[in-house]
């Protein structure tokens, strides 16, 4: 179980962490890239795994609506001024 757990985290890390934060102009980058995927994977597996009722009968357009601004603030803090 550890070595796909380790063989995943490579994955995400190579695919998604680090060119995520390499486009991210903020000294905690790395924090902020994870925290953004983690977000929204726990919003896909909510929404598509658990079929949390109230997340997966939600309209993709009132779900980008609520996250994007969250999402943007977290990729992009100079936004928020």
């Amino acid at each position: 179980m550890e070595d796909a757990a380790e063989l995943l985290r490579t994955h995400i890390t190579a695919q998604s962490v680090d060119p995520l934060a390499a486009a991210i102009d903020a000294p905690d980058a790395r924090l902020r890239a994870v925290l953004a995927g983690a977000m929204l994977m726990g919003i896909a597996s909510q929404r598509y795994i658990l079929r949390m009722p109230d997340l997966a009968d939600a309209d993709v357009e009132d779900i980008l609506r609520l996250v994007t601004p969250l999402i943007r603030t977290l990729l992009d803090p100079d936004s928020e001024k």
